[in-house]
């Protein structure tokens, strides 16, 4: 038996606001703003602890076009825990093979798919 929580394995690793800031070269400062006007995605643990998905970041940068992509997801819930599950989630074809999550989708240059993706989904998340 495990103890193990379930977001961590749909939500992976995760940074600090210091270590992200390190990571991106920021201020801390700049990552809060950024998670404010989500252009990076921050989620809140029940007990309080702020954290970053490292999911969002390659090679030291924010992955190309996750603000848009956060946008539109805004529009269909405010739980950045879904925002989190839907970017880092993988989903499995008609035989079984997982499929790229959004955010590999991004990082591959796809971000037309990903945002009618996410178009989609919001709308159906606000219905």
């Amino acid at each position: 038996m495990t103890d193990e929580d379930p977001w961590a394995r749909i939500v992976g690793p995760c940074y600090t606001s210091a270590s992200l800031a390190r990571v991106l070269r920021w201020t801390e400062t700049d990552v809060t703003e950024a998670a404010a006007s989500l252009r990076i995605l921050e989620v809140v643990t029940n007990d309080g602890a702020v954290l970053y998905p490292a999911f969002q970041v390659a090679d030291g940068r924010v992955v190309a076009g996750l603000p848009e992509v956060l946008q539109v997801l805004s529009t269909g819930t405010r739980s950045r825990w879904t925002w989190a599950q839907w970017l880092n989630g993988r989903l499995k074809d008609e035989d079984g093979n997982k499929l790229p999550s959004a955010v590999e989708q991004l990082s591959a240059g796809e971000l037309d798919d990903v945002l009618r993706e996410a178009h989609h989904d919001a709308w159906a998340w606000s219905s």
